[in-house]
């Protein structure tokens, strides 16, 4: 009872704090008063500390089995280990929205907190909007979908965590994937506030396009992260089934994609100023889009919640940010003409350009695939889209991209000088040696198109690396190049993933095997572990190794099963096992070899890591000088 007044009255408190600090900081922005721009922040700053009050409080419900609280008999029971209690913070709808309000709140302080040099009143109308949008969560916590609602009658026990949940990927994919949306929310307001203010220059921009990686950066680590949790838990060989929820979370991503490189063409050359803008906004609606998809109950996925009220409340949210977003850049149209023209297609912001038409080709493509099911049934004729059409779809989009990736780094800015296709004869000659390699071996089909393409984009994006004493001179550029060969790497174990997989199904007796790619196992045992959470497993011996792919049983939870995966990863390929029914005479798996899969997880890591190294340390220009209301001392 007191954990739940505790949490009640702290969502209340940053409810209040969250509407002060907004009606404040853009009455400052409107008087470019500087003292209550100051006191505005303090009162995001204080709401952040109360959200942050409000996490401890159910963290310490959910750790501390007080079973009283809804949420805790929902989402946990006695058997959980602490880290799956922890985690189950952010299991259920209510815990994910005090999640999503906990990073948006800490995370826009700190962003506000470290825009000091981009003026009063960008600054004032950023906290302004930030805190406008933690008000909102925090009223539909207050009002709509409490954690902290109480039970009448107190149970013994709570009623479980979802068995798919019950993996070390729930303490690493959800807060990341989360995180990611949420922080979406800070580049916006920065790029609001600069219409707001008036403000087009490098601090704007600088202070934005690093907001935007953040985010950028979180959501791709939570992507990836599903999809290795995906890949170890489902028990299907793959791990991106282009599910609607997956979908969602890669528009975003997408829009971020194209604007955190058309954003150096605004920064050398003075362009694209209102594409870059429609891009940072285009990312934050796309989020909330997908958010309100999520939680509204209007996609069937195994990722969505079910049918809650907030459904209607995010969507009327997403109609005001498009009302206020489209309006903010009509009326600030005229001062977002490029200051130059494009002189040449044939130049580096050429092929910026291309390249973010092309990614936006993806969001469109990728937007009506997940929708027309729902447009469908609308009119009482439910269309079905499968895999098969997002891999006709966007495989010839990422394969221009790839070239791009090549060529693209190789362009001068503003026009490119007669025999300038002779930068691109490494890549070409790298390209050419793949396909005949390729050919020569055989390769048919996707695999001979696409890996002479990452050939020469691999051979660019090296080429770029190679003088290691200028690395950190010149991070940004060196970072670039870096996140460039981990987009390669990870397309390289997609498509060779993609190409190449193998599978067989197979039920074996004792001491029979099944062969699958040159690689055979034999079926030695079959085994069970009893207790609150049953298993059956089997022993499989391939040469010198051993595999023991097992079903997990859960009685308490309806009798539901959970595939054990056993995988053997090696740089070359996974032998993935799934046991789809087991007894002591028999045991029927399904094999798959699955050929380069670990380079994706290698690649991700490296792009996140040339993002970093090409962010970290750099300074963020000094606004110009602004005059600010001060408070005349006393005499």
């Amino acid at each position: 009872m007191i954990t739940a007044s505790l949490g009640g009255a702290a969502l209340l408190a940053g409810l209040a704090l969250a509407g002060f600090g907004a009606g404040l900081s853009a009455w400052a922005g409107v008087r470019r008063d500087a003292v209550l721009a100051r006191v505005g922040r303090r009162g995001l700053y204080a709401a952040a500390a109360a959200v942050v009050l409000a996490s401890g409080a159910l963290e310490w419900a959910l750790l501390g089995h007080q079973f009283e609280l809804a949420y805790v008999t929902e989402h946990t029971d006695r058997s959980l280990s602490w880290p799956l209690l922890a985690s189950s913070f952010y299991g259920g709808q209510e815990g994910s929205l005090l999640y999503w309000t906990l990073v948006l709140t800490v995370l826009g302080s700190v962003a506000v907190a470290a825009a000091g040099r981009s003026g009063v009143r960008l600054r004032a109308y950023a906290t302004a909007i930030l805190a406008a949008l933690a008000g909102f969560f925090l009223a539909l916590l207050v009002f709509v979908v409490s954690p902290f609602d109480l039970l009448e009658i107190t149970p013994a026990d709570g009623l479980g965590l979802n068995p798919i949940l019950r993996d070390g990927g729930m303490l690493i994919h959800p807060p990341f994937l989360l995180a990611g949306f949420s922080s979406f929310a800070i580049p916006f307001a920065f790029a609001m506030a600069s219409l707001l203010a008036g403000r087009y220059d490098a601090a704007w921009m600088a202070q934005t396009r690093r907001l935007a990686l953040v985010a950028w950066s979180l959501q791709t680590a939570g992507l990836t992260l599903g999809m290795w949790w995906a890949y170890h838990v489902l028990g299907w060989g793959g791990y991106w089934g282009w599910d609607p929820v997956e979908n969602v979370a890669l528009l975003p991503w997408l829009a971020t994609t194209a604007y955190v490189h058309s954003a150096q063409v605004q920064e050398r050359r003075g362009q694209l100023k209102a594409w870059n803008l429609g891009l940072v906004v285009g990312a934050f609606l796309l989020a909330i889009f997908g958010t309100f998809l999520v939680r509204s109950g209007a996609l069937v996925s195994v990722h969505t919640f079910a049918v809650s009220d907030i459904g209607p409340w995010f969507f009327g949210l997403l109609a005001v940010l498009v009302a206020f977003s489209l309006g903010m850049l009509a009326w600030r149209s005229r001062s977002l003409r490029p200051e130059r023209p494009l002189e040449s297609p044939a130049s580096r912001e050429g092929a910026f350009l291309l390249q973010n038409f092309l990614l936006i080709g993806l969001v469109a493509a990728v937007l009506w695939g997940t929708l027309l099911p729902l447009m469908s049934g609308l009119f009482g004729a439910q269309r079905v889209v499968g895999p098969s059409y997002y891999e006709r779809v966007s495989g010839p989009l990422f394969l221009a991209l790839l070239l791009l990736l090549a060529a693209g780094p190789l362009l001068p800015w503003r026009r490119a000088p007669r025999g300038w296709w002779r930068s691109l004869a490494w890549p070409a000659a790298a390209a050419l040696l793949a396909l005949a390699a390729l050919a020569l071996g055989g390769v048919r089909g996707v695999g001979l198109l696409a890996f002479p393409v990452l050939a020469a984009a691999a051979v660019t994006s090296v080429r770029g690396l190679r003088p290691l004493p200028w690395a950190w001179r010149h991070r940004r550029v060196y970072g670039a190049y870096l996140a460039h060969l981990g987009v390669v790497v990870v397309a390289v174990g997609i498509v060779g993933s993609h190409v190449w997989q193998s599978q067989r199904t197979a039920t074996l007796a004792p001491g029979q095997a099944v062969t699958v790619a040159g690689h055979t196992l034999t079926f030695d045992a079959f085994g069970a572990r009893p207790g609150s959470v049953s298993e059956q497993f089997v022993t499989l011996t391939m040469g010198d190794e051993t595999l023991q792919p097992a079903r997990a049983f859960y009685p308490g939870l309806g009798g539901q099963a959970v595939s054990r995966v056993a995988i053997r990863s090696t740089p070359l390929e996974d032998v993935y096992v799934v046991l789809n029914d087991a007894a002591p005479d028999h045991a029927t798996v399904t094999v798959f070899v699955n050929p380069l899969v670990t380079w994706i997880w290698a690649g991700a890591a490296i792009l996140v890591l040339g993002i970093l190294l090409g962010n970290l340390g750099s300074a963020v220009p000094a606004a110009a000088p602004v005059r600010a209301r001060v408070a005349a001392p006393a005499t």
